[in-house]
């Protein structure tokens, strides 16, 4: 007979319900502590979003904070003229309504029409506004501030754009404050006038260090100016059976053109003239044309031949130049007894010859890439005999491509007719370079000038 289990003892029951009563209970402690300690974590965790939201406020674009205002404003008007109708229909005083409506009518004119009639002066605008501050009408500070809003704003450092975007808020605020007519009497304009005048101060200091940076700026611009100026010619220079000059009009206050005269070889009778143009504008072409020129004078007294000179600096200019940055140079030399000319064009404009009466552009012979594009370019030249009357043209872009107001540019078939015109040859070389300067000055007008201009004029008599 197999022996029945015995019913447990009740000091046993209870020794185990007090343990399971122990175990939930420390479940309980722990949940609780977890409970807590995901709290806190969650409490942490989205304080410390809510604080990186607020360290990292989102910030409109100037631009688009504008045209919200715009619309704001738009609103306002639509708002008031909707109003005064109202009143009118009730009064049956359409005073109110016909004000506005020849107040809007001319707001909208001043807005749509006249950028729209005036697009096409938005450069001559901002050339004036840029290089007359100090006789600059009202009427065209106005218009330039119409024409390149948009343009204004994004010139903006990143870092400003702050207080212009606060500007922004305070001007609204006024318009709002205005419109609505916080307090009585005199106290809405008060406040407009004070939000406004707070706008201003900003837009004030904001403009004052973009002209203490561009102050500070332009004074370096004009000594690299002055060190670039220095390496061009300061006199013509005097050859027998030559009459020689030329000139460099840089479209800032430095530019990537230059042109140099320097004897060739061992200066036997030969004589060399070079015309270079760096691709861009300002400081880093100018530092790109001083390097150029340091190249050309150290390579020019080692041969005689335009090709080999071009050859070797080419290898000069590869090793040194930021890559996408290259020189278009010519170098033409000049025998003095044999009244020739040889050249060889590493992506200049081709020379201008006038010679008996007819206009031709001279093209190059072999490779004629620009100096620094390939790391090997083997230059050739070309050699055309000189006669008395002969003129020969070396220039840069700058004079072909220059335009107008109608985005014309001057272009090569006008500098054939200028050459071409009766009475050329009786003109000095520096007539020539002053008349085809004032020429392309003329049909450019009132434009800014775009690109550095740089001219040499060589006459057989």
């Amino acid at each position: 007979m197999t022996p029945s289990s015995s019913p447990p003892s009740h000091d046993r029951v209870e020794n185990r319900a007090e343990k399971v009563q122990m175990i939930v209970d420390d479940f309980s402690r722990r949940m609780e502590d977890w409970g807590r300690k995901a709290e806190h974590f969650g409490r942490t965790a989205a304080a410390s979003k809510v604080g990186e939201r607020l360290k990292n406020l989102p910030l409109l674009d100037p631009v688009r904070y504008k045209n919200i205002l715009i619309s704001l404003l738009k609103l306002l008007v639509a708002f008031e003229l909707v109003s005064a109708f109202m009143q009118g229909l009730k009064t049956q005083s359409w005073l109110r309504f016909g004000t506005d409506l020849i107040l809007a009518g001319i707001l909208f004119i001043m807005w749509e029409r006249i950028a729209a009639k005036f697009r096409e002066r938005k450069i001559i605008a901002r050339w004036k506004v840029e290089n007359e501050p100090q006789k600059i009408p009202i009427w065209d500070a106005f218009l330039f501030s119409l024409l390149w809003s948009d343009e204004i704003l994004r010139d903006i450092p990143k870092d400003r754009n702050r207080f212009v975007v606060i500007s922004y808020t305070l001007i609204a605020i006024a318009v709002v404050a205005s419109f609505v007519q916080l307090g009585t009497g005199l106290m809405p304009l008060v406040i407009a006038a004070s939000l406004v005048m707070a706008a201003v101060n900003l837009l004030i200091w904001v403009v004052s260090l973009e002209r203490s940076e561009k102050e500070t700026l332009q004074t370096e611009l004009r000594l690299a100016r002055d060190v670039q100026m220095s390496l061009m010619p300061k006199t013509h220079p005097s050859l027998e059976g030559f009459d020689i000059s030329g000139i460099s009009l840089p479209a800032r206050e430095v530019g990537g053109d230059l042109f140099e005269y320097s004897p060739v070889g061992d200066n036997n009778g030969r004589f060399g003239i070079a015309v270079s143009d760096v691709s861009g504008k300002g400081l880093q072409a100018a530092l790109a044309a001083v390097f150029t020129s340091g190249a050309f004078a150290t390579e020019v007294r080692r041969s005689a031949s335009p090709a080999d000179i071009l050859s070797r600096m080419n290898r000069v200019v590869y090793s040194h130049s930021r890559r996408g940055q290259f020189v278009a140079f010519l170098l033409a030399v000049l025998d003095i007894r044999a009244k020739t000319v040889a050249f060889a064009n590493a992506g200049q404009t081709k020379p201008l010859l006038l010679a008996s009466g007819r206009v031709e552009w001279l093209d190059a012979v072999g490779v004629h890439f620009p100096l620094g594009m390939q790391d090997e370019s083997t230059f050739e030249e070309r050699t055309v005999q000189l006669e008395p009357g002969d003129v020969l043209l070396l220039l840069t872009d700058g004079f072909t491509d220059a335009m107008n107001s109608a985005q014309e540019a001057f272009g090569n078939e006008r500098i054939e007719q200028f050459a071409g015109r009766p009475g050329l040859a009786q003109r000095s070389a520096r007539e020539i370079v002053e008349d085809l300067t004032a020429e392309v000055q003329r049909h450019a007008g009132e434009m800014p000038q775009h690109d550095d201009m740089t001219l040499v004029v060589v006459k057989v008599p």
